[in-house]
């Protein structure tokens, strides 16, 4: 299953540690993350601005493709498990809006939700959360992705924090799937 490939994959790890760089050595913290990556941290450099918008709005898509697999897992969904969903549903929307309201700050026009989005045709809830999961750990690795492109510690620091929230739900969505909710010591996206 993909959800479950890239936490046993040792080259997405190799790429996870490239991206963490020196704050590895520091003790990997979300904080040491977010200080990695160029820039001076007042990006004026239209370049640099057009960079993180464009990097922004690739995170954006893809929580726009969080939330519309969400809401249309839902109807598949029960017992507390539904009430799960609508808390990482309300959460991926929170990052949604915290990237559109980055990249609007930016001067840029952030990225709209697609009017239908193509995703495998599901039957039951371990399906929807085998779905989401694949998604959650998509939205990982562009994250740790763009921490190090983005040319400002104010966002690479909003970043870092989405990422560690985006950890927590493929922990608990794992624990929702009766597995593992720490089977690897690294989550690092897709290679």
């Amino acid at each position: 299953m993909e959800f479950e490939r890239f936490a046993s994959d040792p080259l997405s790890r190799r790429r996870f540690l490239r991206a963490a760089g020196v704050a590895t050595a520091g003790g990997g913290s979300a904080a040491l993350l977010a200080a990695c990556g160029g820039g001076s941290g007042n990006a004026k450099d239209k370049s640099a601005i057009a960079a993180d918008i464009a990097t922004l709005n690739r995170a954006l898509d893809l929580e726009n493709t969080a939330v519309a697999a969400y809401t249309a897992g839902a109807p598949l969904l029960k017992g507390g498990v539904i009430k799960l969903a609508r808390e990482l549903l309300g959460q991926d929307k929170d990052h949604a809006d915290a990237l559109s309201t980055a990249v609007t700050q930016l001067g840029g026009h952030p990225t709209r939700p697609k009017s239908a989005y193509n995703f495998p045709r599901v039957h039951n809830q371990a399906e929807v959360l085998a779905l989401v999961g694949t998604i959650e750990h998509e939205l990982v690795g562009a994250y740790l992705d763009a921490l190090p492109r983005l040319s400002s510690a104010d966002l690479r620091a909003q970043v870092a924090s989405i990422v560690a929230n985006e950890g927590e739900h493929i922990a608990v969505l794992l624990g929702a799937m009766g597995r593992p909710q720490a089977p690897s010591a690294f989550v690092t996206g897709p290679a």
